[in-house]
């Protein structure tokens, strides 16, 4: 019953978001919906990468074989290649922070109810930037432990 956008920046002077089409941030039909906040700084010394993050997500998904499924056609989708993994390698991340955000009417976000009449006629994709700095009161978790429990 509970749904989540995952988003990452490096930008780490605000919380920015790019958000892709005007269904992303919509309420699922059933349940609640959550974004996942993840800042990032490229730091040569750090040892986060690429590979190594998507490693992790296919060795927690490896049971769910329907949410492996998912999470591979996302990497295709997204243009993830392994053939450039070691390309991949070469840029390293720091974990600044990370936020689990519950997305409610007060959260920024464009949605098709943004619009009295529906979207206009003649628009096909609206992609817009949201900055959740300012919007702690929404944050329900600031870190792995914390949004474990909080998903439970």
């Amino acid at each position: 019953g509970k749904s989540i956008e995952v988003k990452a920046t490096i930008n780490v002077q605000s919380r920015t978001h790019k958000i892709n089409g005007i269904d992303q941030l919509s309420p699922p039909e059933n349940g609640e919906l959550f974004l996942f906040s993840l800042r990032l700084r490229e730091e040569q010394g750090a040892e986060k990468t690429l590979p190594g993050m998507i490693a992790f997500c296919r060795e927690k998904l490896k049971d769910d074989i329907d949410a492996l499924s998912k999470f591979e056609n996302i990497l295709v989708v997204a243009g993830y290649s392994s053939l450039f993994d070691e390309e991949y390698s070469k840029l390293k991340f720091r974990i600044v922070d990370e936020k689990l955000y519950k997305v409610t009417d007060e959260f920024p976000k464009i949605v098709s109810d943004s619009f009295v009449e529906g979207v206009p006629s003649g628009v096909g994709m609206i992609e817009y930037v949201i900055n959740l700095d300012g919007y702690n009161s929404l944050c329900i978790a600031n870190s792995p432990s914390e949004i474990t429990n909080v998903m439970d």
